[in-house]
């Protein structure tokens, strides 16, 4: 009787102890991608410039890997599969402080260069192993990597996406030129580029954050902060003004503000206008608007501080066009893929309604032989001077 009573307490005890203690639970994982990708640029060993040159390279497939590269990219293990979670997030805050204006502290963007160059050097390591479904898994992360750099809303960000959507674009370009990938390989690659590519903002939403931030300036309370911005080579351009651009703004008062503020924001609507415009008549565009504010200079002080914050649009613009095309040509290129894999030979010609070149707004051209295609372009880029084309290979 008494063991009875004695499990009975225990039971009873055990039971209050269950209930009577708080539940211990792990915090939740971040869902901020930025956090995430901000503790990959701490845990993985800073390459020496030998080693920087040799990732770069090896990213951009201009030499093949070697164990010296291989052992390094092996260390960054750590710091890739940061990236590739945090490319499975939603959302990628950086937490930069916009109010700064000129002096905001965007630390991260001196680590997103090398960080990038490990991951798709780590594609391309993947892809010299026979092993596509890692390099195109890389190749994704680094895509999102670049969409999330993009989430900083100045000009700088949007460059810096370009840059990794291109070097990105070029590896998918290597890996679909060296294996038939089967057909649900080919249509899933195809999704997620365009859900990707579908998350990436228009310059215009970059132009508008760098509008705001100068405007900050055109106050004669902040205007002499610009003193510690003005690039000396630019200032040398300054010829047949009446003073140089320091004494503008030692000397600018209420008035002078207003009125290089109402030609600021009179430039930035004519701007604007333009990518309403096809690529080479707003090309155009932006290239005569940037001149006639040079010329307006000369004669006119209300137009300085246009000549003097304003970007150059017209090549900013045709950087977006050039890597925005070459994603169009890379999802061409997976529907031409796509028709090989369901036929077993290249098809004739394009299908219809498929990506454009956006040089031209036209479809690419397409030529094909026994063991490659091309997609050229029918419209030339303006900053080049060039006419863009895309060769893929087909493995037999």
């Amino acid at each position: 009787m008494k063991d009875k009573i004695m499990k009975r307490t225990l039971l009873t005890v055990l039971i209050l102890l269950v209930f009577a203690c708080p539940v211990f639970a792990l915090p939740p994982d971040p869902d901020n991608a930025a956090l995430l990708y901000y503790q990959a640029f701490c845990v993985y060993e800073k390459p020496d410039d030998a080693m920087k040159d040799m990732i770069r390279e090896l990213a951009n497939g201009r030499i093949e890997p070697n164990p010296t590269i291989e052992k390094y990219i092996e260390g960054c293990r750590p710091a890739i599969e940061l990236a590739a979670t945090a490319s499975e997030l939603p959302n990628c805050d950086w937490g930069l402080k916009y109010s700064d204006g000129l002096d905001v502290q965007a630390v991260h963007l001196g680590q997103i260069r090398i960080l990038t160059h490990i991951i798709l050097a780590d594609a391309r390591i993947a892809l010299a192993q026979g092993d596509y479904d890692l390099a195109i898994q890389r190749c994704l992360t680094a895509r999102k990597f670049g969409i999330d750099v993009g989430q900083d809303p100045l000009i700088v960000g949007f460059l810096v996406e370009k840059a990794i959507e291109n070097i990105t674009n070029e590896c998918i370009q290597a890996i679909l030129s060296v294996e038939a990938m089967p057909l649900n390989v080919l249509q899933n690659l195809k999704a997620k580029l365009d859900e990707l590519n579908s998350r990436s903002k228009p310059l215009k939403f970059f132009l508008k954050t760098e509008q705001e931030v100068m405007v900050m300036y055109i106050t004669p309370e902040r205007i002499r902060e610009l003193l510690a911005w003005i690039d000396p080579g630019k200032e040398a351009e300054f010829v047949n003004v009446p003073c140089d651009a320091r004494k503008y703004i030692l000397n600018a008062d209420e008035q002078f503000c207003q009125r290089n503020l109402a030609y600021y924001n009179d430039y930035w609507s004519e701007l604007f206008s333009a990518f309403k415009l096809p690529y080479e008549q707003a090309y155009n565009k932006l290239q005569g608007l940037d001149k006639k504010t040079a010329e307006d200079y000369k004669e006119n002080p209300d137009a300085f501080i246009t000549v003097l914050l304003a970007p150059a649009v017209g090549n900013i613009d045709t950087i977006g066009v050039q890597s925005a095309t070459f994603s169009n040509a890379v999802k061409t290129a997976l529907e031409v893929y796509e028709i090989a894999a369901q036929t077993g030979r290249l098809p004739d010609k394009l299908p219809a309604d498929l990506p454009r070149d956006l040089f031209s707004g036209k479809p690419f051209l397409y030529e094909k032989t026994d063991n490659d295609f091309v997609l050229r372009c029918q419209g030339k880029d303006l900053l080049k001077d060039k006419i863009h084309e895309y060769e893929f290979r087909v493995k037999k």
